[in-house]
């Protein structure tokens, strides 16, 4: 490839590690960053070794103009260039925001120390996080002109707060900062249009929403960082379009932040279960989506802990087939004989079994639910997010003969 065709084509992820290596030694950055191939990413030399996951500022510099990707570049340099964090709390009081993030984010920091060290046992994070969902939380976030730096539990102790009393003040710094802004982005559809990067935290005002007079209880979603979706409970099409916007926004921005659908009970929050069964086959399809990506993730660092640590233990993949007759998207894991194995929670599982004589396998295709209630490392969960399970040893052949199969062909 030529000079010429770097910037008339798009560039590989490689190809922008050495453009984001080389903005951050213009820029100042004092540790000297290495490209990770295998997680792609950036890694710095030193103590307290910087990290830089490269995979949003790529989509965001693929996707942006040509003439505008040198800027683009700059900004996601300078957001990860953060000043230094105020001293007290008295002095970070007014920039502090709420974060609303995927669980995912949460796994990701439990496995990264180790997978920098080796895999070598670290101290246990303090946590600065709650639950706000089942596949979401809530964090801190100190703002500044052109950084958003979430806080870790270190912090606040150095600070002498609790994280509950840094939290209500940073809602409440975030709705003073917060007037109605959505724009209809289809009919019955709405979309947060405040472009501030805390599109999705705003799911805590649920006054906002009812300001819409949407003619039925308000439906919000926050597929994205960036993205808040909401639409009338009592508009069928509306919620089938938002379903479809979620995802589509999801696609192409990454940074997922949840697949849910919210109501609100009391002013807080709560996951909306559809009535009708076309929502709700689709709302079920998307929460798959979502966690197929949460699975890779998850599956990579943990590969590379497990290979560091020379642990010959399989994680499955998740995977997702649509059936050609209904459209319809199961999820499914495979489990070996004789392979100890972590499995993902699942639709079906494929069980495999290879003959002695012949060494051809056996594939048997059983319900999650049926194989649960047989196999007893499948109602305790190891540690993380996604839910996987244990499973070291295969069903004998007695239980494999009482188990009900689902017909493969179906």
């Amino acid at each position: 490839m030529g000079f010429l065709d770097f910037f008339r084509s798009t560039p590989t992820i490689e190809q922008f590690a050495q453009l984001a290596i080389q903005a951050f030694a213009e820029a100042g950055n004092p540790s000297q960053l290495r490209y990770d191939a295998a997680d792609q990413r950036l890694l710095g030399s030193g103590d307290g070794a910087q990290v830089v996951n490269l995979e949003n500022g790529y989509q965001a510099y693929c996707a942006a103009p040509r003439k505008q990707r040198p800027q683009v570049l700059a900004n996601f340099v300078q957001s990860l260039l953060a000043p230094p964090l105020p001293s007290s709390f008295a002095a970070a009081r007014a920039s502090l925001r709420p974060l609303i993030r995927g669980r995912g984010t949460l796994e990701y920091l439990r496995l990264l120390p180790a997978t920098l060290s080796g895999g070598a046992a670290k101290p246990p994070l303090v946590d600065a996080h709650a639950p706000f969902s089942s596949d979401s939380v809530i964090m801190l976030a100190c703002d500044s002109e052109l950084s958003i730096q979430t806080l870790t539990g270190g912090t606040l102790v150095e600070w002498g707060v609790s994280f509950d009393e840094a939290l209500a003040a940073a809602i409440d710094n975030l709705r003073d900062i917060t007037v109605s802004n959505f724009e209809q982005v289809a009919p019955g559809i709405y979309l947060g249009a405040w472009n501030d990067a805390y599109e999705s935290s705003r799911l805590l005002f649920a006054d906002l929403f009812y300001r819409l007079e949407l003619g039925g209880e308000p439906v919000v979603m926050a597929p994205s960082r960036h993205k808040l979706l909401v639409a009338s409970a009592n508009n069928k099409e509306a919620l089938i379009g938002m379903l479809a916007l979620a995802r589509s926004y999801a696609e192409q921005e990454g940074r997922q932040v949840s697949s849910l659908m919210y109501c609100f009970k009391n002013g807080k929050p709560v996951e909306f279960i559809p009535g009708d069964g076309n929502v709700a086959q689709l709302a079920a399809e998307l929460k798959k989506l979502f966690l197929l990506e949460d699975y890779q993730a998850q599956k990579n660092m943990l590969d590379k802990l497990n290979d560091q640590a020379k642990l010959d233990l399989f994680v499955a993949t998740y995977k997702l087939l649509q059936s050609p007759e209904t459209g319809r998207i199961e999820s499914y894991g495979v489990w070996t004989d004789q392979v100890d194995t972590l499995m993902p929670e699942v639709d079906k599982v494929a069980l495999v079994r290879y003959h002695e004589e012949s060494g051809e396998p056996d594939v048997r295709v059983v319900a999650w639910d049926e194989l649960r209630s047989h196999i007893k490392e499948l109602q305790q969960g190891v540690p993380g997010y996604p839910a996987r399970y244990r499973l070291p040893s295969f069903p004998s052949r007695e239980l494999l003969e009482s188990l009900v199969y689902i017909d493969q062909e179906t």
